[in-house]
């Protein structure tokens, strides 16, 4: 950090006597305020120096809200240092009140400064007017701020939805990739086109705009057959799947096709020129709830539709009529009906079977997928549930190393886009990586492995596996980058003997990833 002294362990000879440790910790909300964290090292520096601190450590979050303290990793780090008695300091020294957090619940952020002060660690707010000694006056003036700083970012939030809400009546896309058959177009004030843009690519300018295009033509005749499967020929979304997946096209994200992905597509109006906004809400960080359609901001015909408007409408009725005749006893009778026909049950044959509701919906409805298997009175012990009830727990863990890795690889100057939804990453704008979970897997006839499995249609040169422990395959022991080109099955295994031939493309920790990645750009930058 600059214009911080940091003294490394071990030198405590440096310190003069009578010298405190201290931390920094620091925090931007958007990467945009390029030098908030300098000016804000800077102060504290001055502070220290004034009250005989020296800094030790410093905790960085760049780029990070504070309105909650998910991804926030310098301040779960401290936290933990703190908690586990690892921290060699005896005060934390930030900014001001704000830069510790924005919490829309004040006492989420007195209870992370109690669980410092508890174990006799101080948190000094250098910027701000009171001394935080716990004394009445000091206790009345922090809560106030932290109110205040809660405050700031509702009311900012309210301003932004309604400045976004006036931008979309206008007809212009409001961030988030487009579906397939779509594309965006950058344009200026004046509304020339500055060109199409890519996956991943940005606007820069806040005078910019971005408009919803129809993609290229193949995706246009792609798209036109799903709905004509759906609505002429009645064929079911699962059967759509699997023509799609079968016939190997991928879809905007660049991986295989699910019945989500179909459900969205053929409700989506943007296929027949309109753009819609505000159909759900996700303010300040709290849970995504749907608005009811009076508040939903809807644009039309902005661009010749892709899809006739009469197909459309019929395929929205099939839809409604779909999902209303969807009781708990036509999901169980569904179910009996494909156990009587195939003498058994999973999750691979419900996606095999015409008009059969997805796993995830029984799974949702019942509770578990297993609990649905047991109303209807069938039980497999071979099937592993904890794997299928688990994959929410996996996708989230998947998430959060992703973002950990993409964090680190920005903090060295190196773009790095994670579109989180295919589990893609793309770095310096030519190295793709896909990201893998590696679970133990025990055979009947063969040696216990890591199965690695490739998309269907797989968008990146390179795999990033996660191995996962052996009892709970739930924890990640440790890494294999693996190129492309080692998968010429649709899955590999990896083993636990040094003596693989995988076992070169081993990462122990999730820094070694960093610097074997690294090297691959560097390799094809030169």
């Amino acid at each position: 950090m600059a214009n911080a002294l940091i003294i490394r362990p071990g030198s405590d000879l440096l310190l003069p006597t009578g010298t405190g440790r201290a931390a920094q910790y620091v925090r931007m909300s958007t990467e945009n305020q390029r030098y908030s964290t300098q000016n804000q090292a800077a102060a504290i520096a001055v502070y220290a120096a004034q009250h005989g601190l020296v800094i030790v450590r410093t905790y960085a979050d760049e780029g990070r809200s504070g309105l909650s303290i998910h991804r926030r990793d310098g301040l779960i780090e401290l936290l933990d240092d703190v908690r586990s008695g690892r921290a060699d300091f005896d005060h934390i020294l930030v900014y001001d009140v704000s830069r510790w957090g924005r919490f829309q619940d004040v006492d989420e952020s007195a209870h992370y400064e109690f669980s410092c002060r508890q174990v006799g660690i101080k948190v000094c707010y250098c910027a701000e007017e009171f001394d935080n000694d716990g004394s009445v006056i000091a206790s009345i003036v922090k809560n106030l701020k932290r109110v205040m700083a809660a405050e700031y970012s509702r009311e900012l939030s309210v301003k932004v939805h309604a400045g976004a809400c006036r931008v979309a009546s206008l007809g212009f896309k409001q961030g988030g990739p487009v579906g397939y058959g779509l594309q965006r177009e950058l344009i200026d004030e004046s509304r020339c086109s500055k060109g199409l843009l890519r996956k991943g690519q940005r606007k820069h300018l806040q005078t910019d705009r971005v408009l919803i295009q129809p993609g290229p033509e193949n995706e246009q005749r792609i798209v036109a057959q799903i709905f004509r499967e759906y609505v002429v020929h009645r064929r079911s979304r699962g059967a759509i799947v699997r023509w799609l997946n079968d016939a190997q096209v991928p879809n905007h994200r660049g991986t295989a096709w699910s019945l989500a992905m179909v459900r969205h597509l053929l409700s989506n109006e943007a296929y027949i020129g309109n753009c819609v906004y505000n159909r759900t809400s996700v303010r300040l960080k709290q849970a995504r709830k749907a608005n009811p359609p009076e508040l939903w901001i809807r644009t039309t015909d902005l661009y010749e539709p892709i899809v006739d408007k009469s197909i459309f409408l019929k395929a929205q009725e099939l839809l409604k009529q779909q999902q209303s005749r969807l009781s708990n006893e036509h999901l169980l009778k569904k179910l009996q009906e494909t156990l009587a026909l195939h003498g058994k049950l999973s999750s691979t044959i419900m996606a095999a079977t015409d008009n059969m509701p997805s796993a995830a919906l029984y799974a949702y409805r019942f509770g578990s997928l297993r609990e649905a298997f047991r109303r209807v009175g069938y039980v497999n012990p071979e099937i592993d549930f904890d794997y299928i009830e688990g994959q929410g727990e996996l996708a989230a863990e998947l998430s959060k190393q992703a973002s950990i890795l993409a964090t680190h690889i920005r903090a060295r100057g190196i773009s790095a886009v994670l579109e989180a939804g295919a589990d893609v990453m793309t770095i310096a704008g030519n190295l793709t990586i896909s990201l893998r979970m590696a679970r133990y897997y025990v055979a009947r006839h063969h040696a216990p492995v890591w199965l690695v499995h490739r998309r269907r249609v797989e968008p990146a040169e390179v795999i990033l596996a996660l191995r996962l422990d052996k009892e709970t395959n739930r924890e990640v022991i440790d890494y294999f980058l693996l190129p492309l080109s080692e998968m010429g099955k649709h899955s590999i295994s990896l083993t636990a003997t040094s003596r693989s031939r995988f076992s070169a493309y081993r990462c122990p920790t999730l820094d070694d990833v960093l610097r074997a990645v690294i090297g691959k750009v560097a390799a094809m930058l030169t």
